[in-house]
């Protein structure tokens, strides 16, 4: 049930929205009524007369759009967008240099320009705009179009964050925990983190939260981890109510209170988090904190396995194979049990491997048995050991035998 951290290092695109977005550093809603394909006429009126201000409104205005809009027409709000962020950003307006850049570096097909997208953020960025070093920090780091330079990211973010932007000091943290780009330094890390949460960035709040769970980098600190797990999620962040929920239900850092672990955990699973539905199956299954219902708990630990959970895959194929609020299906069992092994699992692993010696899999080799349990116990699973040795045993054992009917069966050959 506890939720361990996974860091998604995802494209430019996707950082942006995350993190540009989050800042509020840029308005993201359009001018017009939204209703439309286009902006209000009066809008376009002032745009065409040469309002700076206008162009800038109507180029928001269609990129907006182009992100809710299909094929052809998407294609004629790109276009728009570009042409009137472009007429803004020629007239200098440092906003709308930020957006053309965004625009640029993170569309797909022919619109995307890395260079121009560069340029125009270099312009944006001299003339103050924060979301345009944070975005150049991003390039820097993946290296699209270039070398990877965590040495310039960091320059770009420090500049960001210089200037107000709450992301930009997320990622220091980031740097200085891992190393990127600079020494690791966790209680520097630490320090923009903290700076980050105090206004109100979930992700950083979240990071600290995990960093005082998980106690690795410095001293567990339980009490610590609540108060920054609940910051981020009063503020509808699910990782962190999924995490909270649990610690509810643990009596961890909090007094136990399976209603509150109920509470959080839905509101985390109503989000799609996948911890936050695998905490909501084990309530179900073993009622606490709600009535008992085997098939609730099946249909959270399904929703959470279909997320890839494999807590929860490895349980869904305990519940087939044991036939608990469900019919017994041992080829349901082992396709749940082999998801969650090959992300990893160790009990998922042994699952499998011993559905071998108990001729409960139509399809497992032998070797397949073997190598499962190998990875299993690898990762120090004790039963999985034994049934290694046993199963390794048990083949020895064979082996040897089937070379003794060799041996007989082979014609004697005669001297003279």
């Amino acid at each position: 049930m506890r939720f361990r951290e996974s860091w998604v290092r995802g494209t430019v695109a996707l950082a942006l929205v995350v993190l540009v977005a989050a800042c509020n550093q840029i308005e993201a809603t359009p001018s017009g009524d939204g209703s439309g394909s286009d902006p209000a006429p009066e809008l376009l009126v002032r745009a065409e007369g040469g309002d700076v201000s206008a162009q800038h409104a109507a180029g928001r205005f269609y990129k907006t759009a182009a992100g809710e809009a299909k094929d052809t027409e998407r294609a004629r709000r790109e276009a728009e967008a570009l042409r009137w962020l472009t007429l803004a950003a020629e007239n200098e307006n440092a906003q709308a240099q930020t957006d053309l850049g965004v625009m640029l570096v993170s569309a797909e097909g022919q619109n995307r320009n890395l260079a121009e997208g560069r340029r125009w953020l270099t312009r944006a960025g001299a003339a103050g705009q924060a979301p345009a070093f944070f975005v150049l920090g991003e390039l820097a780091r993946s290296g699209e179009g270039s070398a990877p330079n965590p040495v310039g990211a960091v320059s770009f973010w420090t500049k960001a964050s210089d200037l107000g932007h709450v992301g930009a000091l997320h990622r220091l943290g980031e740097a200085h925990e891992q190393g990127l780009g600079t020494d690791p330094d966790i209680e520097t890390a630490l320090g923009f983190y903290r700076a980050a949460a105090s206004r109100g960035y979930a992700i950083s709040q979240y990071r600290l939260a995990v960093i005082f769970d998980e106690g690795g980098v410095t001293e567990r600190d339980a009490l610590e981890a609540v108060k920054y797990y609940r910051m981020a999620a009063e503020q509808d962040y699910a990782p962190a109510q999924a995490q909270l929920g649990f610690l509810y239900a643990r009596g961890d850092g909090v007094v136990q209170r399976y209603d509150e672990a109920l509470r959080w955990s839905r509101m985390a699973a109503e989000q799609g988090d996948a911890d936050g539905c695998n905490n909501l199956a084990v309530l179900y299954l073993k009622g606490l904190g709600v009535e008992q219902s085997f098939q609730e708990a099946l249909r959270w630990y399904r929703l959470a396995a279909q997320r890839h959970h494999p807590r929860a895959q490895n349980m869904l194929g305990t519940i087939y194979l044991t036939g608990q609020g469900v019919e017994i299906d041992n080829g349901e069992a082992e396709h749940w049990w082999r998801m969650a092994a090959e992300q990893g699992y160790a009990s998922a692993q042994y699952n499998v491997g011993g559905m071998y010696s108990r001729k409960l899999s139509a399809t497992l080799t032998r070797n397949e048995a073997l190598d499962w349990l190998g990875r299993a116990a690898e990762q120090g699973h004790r039963s999985a050991t034994k049934e290694l040795a046993e199963l390794q045993a048990l083949a020895a054992e064979e082996a040897e035998a089937e070379a003794e009917r060799a041996s007989v069966a082979e014609p004697q050959r005669t001297t003279l």
